[in-house]
């Protein structure tokens, strides 16, 4: 099985925003088909986003709290390397995370594999969520 890396991003409605970001700074356009969620190829990379399954706490922040994915992070991107090169992988996401930094509209928490938080960006960390 390959690693996962997946950055979760909320809050709810902000899908479109994050979508514009990847394009953004992967170069491209999502591609949106029907029955599937909408993903950007920058082969040999793939990124997609949709909703999760998800629950909160199914992931403590490096201070040992429980971080709500579900009800504040509503939004996965998990980036994907067809070739199964993982730093590249994570160069990748780490790239999509700065950029969602630098935009600063979103929050968000870079996960490596769902065993450990890299990094976390709340532009608003005293709001509720």
């Amino acid at each position: 099985m390959s690693r996962r890396t997946y950055i979760f991003v909320g809050p709810p409605g902000s899908a479109e925003i994050v979508m514009t970001i990847i394009e953004a700074t992967l170069g491209g356009s999502v591609i949106r088909e029907p029955g599937s969620d909408p993903y950007l190829r920058a082969d040999p990379v793939a990124v997609y986003v949709s909703g999760h399954d998800f629950d909160d706490g199914d992931i403590d922040s490096p201070a040992g709290t429980p971080v709500p994915l579900h009800t504040a992070y509503p939004h996965l991107i998990d980036i994907r390397d067809t070739e199964r090169d993982l730093q590249r992988q994570q160069a990748t996401a780490t790239w999509i995370f700065s950029a969602i930094k630098h935009d600063g509209r979103v929050k968000a928490v870079y996960i490596d594999d769902m065993q450990h938080v890299v990094e976390t960006y709340d532009p608003h960390p005293g709001a509720a969520g």
